[in-house]
């Protein structure tokens, strides 16, 4: 989008603002995203500018889901329990549109809305060292922990079947079954049949695992929904996380689920788009470190759901390789791309990261172990016999 029209949207919520710059902001896969540094009231400030995707139910139900976990973070921010190691917490408030006094302006069938600018922090795609891991786990346990007395009730759904994997399954058995391989070349088409052959020992197995979760009893609160290493921004000087972004995702669900995918983020030493596949590897130590930040506060007691963390983090990677793979195969119509075959690369990747993780899971059920999670030995063996 040009200039003069990110300078227009931005005069909407600032008025009388001048807009000195703007930032393209590429990390997200959703949401068109900018920073805009302006002049405004006579000071130079940034704001987050973005413009929504038409992926979401409803615009409204995603802002309110943001305010009410915003508001509620800052007043329970002001207590003295919360005051972690008296690191500071923030979160990235919606600013109210003065055009409409609402939290949204509509523009060319798009739905734009700002947000508060965190200052001095920065964001990472690839972890650089191992306290990084501890910092990014302490700091989900600190969003869990601000978030756990929240009414799950009062969550609206954002997104329909959102990390439910048996749907995503079913879209992509529909999807490989109506898929016309004809149009694509020979060397495409043998990466796409590769793929569907690797992924086809793993189809069944998922249900049964799938139908094994469902008899647990396993306590539903607030997550975030998609902590991938992105969504955290660490101090600057520090480097500790002082916030959890990104709020489009939150929802009532599991612990585990957050945990398992922000694993399988942060623990891919390659990175989520890696410049050369051959680098993909899950990192045992990033998860063992992550682990330890992520337990090192009193979040309540590991009860014996968090067990099944082996099996949320087979789950969730399995879960985004079909997920990339079907959009790629259904012309790329859900997450942002590069290039034509961007999605199926991405799909690549996170087999690769599904196999790393599975030729490693009896050292990971150790590293559980010791911190007091026992895994299920079935599991362990079944998937150690799929590698």
């Amino acid at each position: 989008m040009d200039f003069s029209k990110l300078e227009f949207i931005t005069q909407k919520f600032f008025v009388n603002s001048k807009v000195l710059n703007i930032n393209n902001v590429n990390i997200g896969l959703i949401n068109k995203t900018y920073i805009i540094e302006h002049l405004y009231d006579g000071q130079k400030s940034k704001f987050v500018l973005q413009s929504l995707s038409n992926i979401f139910d409803s615009h409204e139900k995603i802002n309110d889901n943001h305010i009410l976990i915003t508001d509620h973070i800052k007043k329970k921010a002001k207590e003295i329990y919360f005051n972690f190691y008296y690191k500071r917490w923030e979160v990235p408030n919606l600013i109210k549109c003065k055009f409409n006094n609402l939290y949204i302006f509509p523009f060319e069938s798009g739905f734009w809305r700002a947000m508060k600018y965190i200052d001095k922090t920065f964001s990472l795609e690839i972890l650089e060292d191992e306290i990084m891991a501890y910092e990014t786990g302490l700091g989900l346990a600190k969003f869990h922990f601000i978030c756990s007395d929240i009414d799950c009730s009062l969550l609206e759904t954002s997104i329909k079947n959102f990390h439910n994997t048996k749907y995503y399954k079913d879209q992509y058995l529909i999807t490989i079954k109506e898929y016309n391989s004809l149009k694509s070349d020979v060397l495409l088409n043998k990466r796409i049949h590769d793929l569907i052959n690797c992924l086809s020992i793993h189809v069944e197995y998922v249900d049964l695992i799938l139908k094994c979760i469902s008899k647990k009893s396993i306590n539903s609160n607030v997550i975030h929904g998609d902590p991938k290493l992105s969504n955290f921004l660490f101090d600057i000087q520090y480097k500790h996380v002082v916030s959890l972004i990104d709020l489009d995702t939150v929802s009532s669900g599991y612990f585990l689920t957050d945990l398992a995918d922000c694993i399988r983020s942060i623990c891919n030493s390659a990175g989520e788009d890696p410049k050369n596949i051959e680098n993909v590897n899950f990192d045992i130590k990033t998860c063992r470190n992550f682990l330890e930040g992520y337990f090192s506060i009193n979040n309540g007691q590991i009860d014996c759901s968090f067990e099944l963390l082996p099996e949320f983090i087979y789950l969730i990677i399995f879960e985004l390789t079909i997920r990339f793979f079907t959009d790629f195969l259904q012309s790329n119509i859900y997450f942002k791309i590069k290039y034509e075959t961007h999605n199926l690369f991405r799909s690549e990747v996170q087999y690769r990261l599904l196999s790393s993780f599975l030729m490693q899971i009896s050292d990971f059920s150790k590293d559980l172990k010791e911190i007091g999670i026992p895994s299920d030995f079935t599991f362990v063996s079944d998937m150690q016999k799929l590698v």
